[in-house]
């Protein structure tokens, strides 16, 4: 006679095998790839994002001291561009010439080939989203499709309640943690829009105001008086949108078209649909999106980036230079 009836024993057997694949899923769900990634159980609290702070015992946010933590990331991003940006010509050769031979064959061509195909006449801003893994995909998606630049609006003052210090330092994660994007942080709407307007890019805003024009109606191959003029196109906060400063400053408001009881598109969504969109309007250099428009120098110093990223120990292409003669800034943390 069996120990157990069959309905008992099929019980324990369920709970064995969703335990054993629990585990298996929590032990997947501690380290955050860039190539795979999975949203976790509970993406709000995903603790590959932050694992200091318990969002049940969360101390309130403190504003001027996340300020500052959000003044620091944004200093120390920007330092790093600036960086890599002004490495000398002969240095950037030299490196390559010394690292190039460890890494393999197949994965230069698969880095020649996604750098050679990345664009810059298209970037895309965040303002204040508060779910980091909603930001991570949306960060993964936007590489997916070739786009270099991404910048986002951190405002320490638009975070409150019992999430906000885990939304918070989970975001600064995020955004460190996407090493094949060039990043920007900013600490207001307004200096983001008047960096990005100085630098000649057209703002399109995701926004639900009767006045947004469809999507599917913009003629992206003729953007204004000059169609080599960049764009940046901005996504809000998953609650509330975009803010008003920033329907304000926008030089256009779209909208996603929905013919659903849904009231909007989760923020990751969002951002894929207009990728799609953006991507199908797009050919023969034309359209939003332009493959390989990167410049020939920032092209090699990303190159070289990528190939540091790739040797199969972080500290290895360090010691290489070195044993070369070649010595990177320190301000490249991810050397």
């Amino acid at each position: 006679q069996a120990l157990f009836p069959p309905a008992v024993t099929t019980r324990i057997s369920t709970r064995l095998f969703y335990g054993s694949a629990s585990r298996q899923n929590q032990k997947k769900q501690e380290e955050l790839s860039w190539e795979s990634f999975d949203y976790s159980d509970s993406p709000k609290w995903d603790s590959r994002f932050d694992n200091s702070t318990n969002i049940f015992s969360a101390d309130p946010l403190d504003v001027e001291e996340e300020t500052n933590e959000d003044r620091k990331m944004a200093e120390k991003m920007d330092r790093e561009r600036n960086v890599l940006d002004k490495l000398s010509p002969q240095l950037v050769e030299d490196a390559t010439q010394v690292l190039e031979p460890y890494i393999q064959k197949k994965r230069m061509n698969r880095l020649d080939s996604i750098l050679g195909q990345r664009t810059r006449h298209t970037r895309f801003l965040f303002e204040n989203p508060s779910n980091p893994s909603n930001v991570w995909a949306c960060l993964r998606t936007i590489d997916s499709f070739g786009i270099q630049h991404v910048d986002l609006v951190i405002d320490s003052g638009k975070y409150s309640g019992k999430a906000a210090v885990v939304q918070k330092r989970g975001m600064r994660t995020a955004m460190g943690s996407a090493k094949w994007l060039t990043l920007r942080n900013y600490g207001s709407t307004q200096h983001a829009i008047q960096e990005l307007k100085s630098a000649g890019y057209q703002i399109y805003a995701s926004d639900l105001n009767p006045n947004a024009k469809d999507i599917r109606d913009i003629d992206w191959h003729n953007t204004g008086d000059d169609d080599a003029r960049p764009i940046c196109i901005v996504m809000g906060n998953e609650n509330d949108g975009i803010s008003q400063e920033m329907r304000e400053l926008a030089d256009h408001t779209f909208t996603l078209p929905m013919n659903g009881f849904a009231e909007s598109f989760n923020l990751s969504v969002a951002t894929a649909i207009t990728l799609a969109h953006l991507s199908a309007c797009s050919k023969d250099g034309k359209g939003p999106l332009r493959p390989g428009d990167l410049e020939g120098h920032n092209l090699k110093c990303l190159r070289l980036k990528g190939i540091l990223n790739s040797l199969a120990q972080k500290r290895m292409g360090k010691a290489l230079l070195k044993r070369n003669g070649i010595e990177l800034p320190t301000e490249l943390e991810w050397i």
